[in-house]
């Protein structure tokens, strides 16, 4: 890969993909690091169904980390916007159904939603400009 060859938009997409892998890596890297906490986190709020919580607060992290690798590599990109889009797109999913389960507040899942969204725009943001750089390149 010759950077000098690129355009803006290409170098721009690049650094937008890159830093976003690196960053989902690093959450879930962190979440299987601090297990104990982040396990009641996803587990507590969900009623009858805290067995698939446990379930999932194993797989989340695992997504996360395979989404942010496969990113920051630029290889199997169905893999990477696979596992990232389930992993970001289960957070909200998730912590909206904990207020209608059981008496959670919805104002105390607001907060996690709205930033699991900012997350989901910029990994929206990620896949339209990385497959905009690879058309732009194969044209040419």
């Amino acid at each position: 890969m010759n950077i000098l060859n690129k355009t803006t938009s290409e170098i721009t997409a690049l650094v937008l993909r890159i830093s976003f892998g690196i960053s989902l890596l690093a959450v879930g890297l962190s979440h299987y690091m601090t297990f104990a906490a982040f396990k009641p986190m996803v587990v507590s709020g969900l009623g009858p169904l805290e067995f698939l919580g446990v379930i999932w607060a194993f797989i989340l992290p695992a997504l996360m980390i395979l989404g942010g690798a496969t990113f920051v590599i630029g290889k199997f990109e169905e893999v990477a916007v696979l596992a990232s889009g389930i992993a970001l797109g289960s957070i909200p999913a998730g912590m909206l159904l904990k207020p209608v389960l059981t008496g959670v507040s919805l104002a105390d899942m607001m907060p996690a939603a709205v930033n699991a969204f900012v997350w989901i725009i910029v990994f929206v943001l990620v896949v339209k400009m990385t497959n905009v750089s690879n058309k732009e390149s194969s044209e040419n």
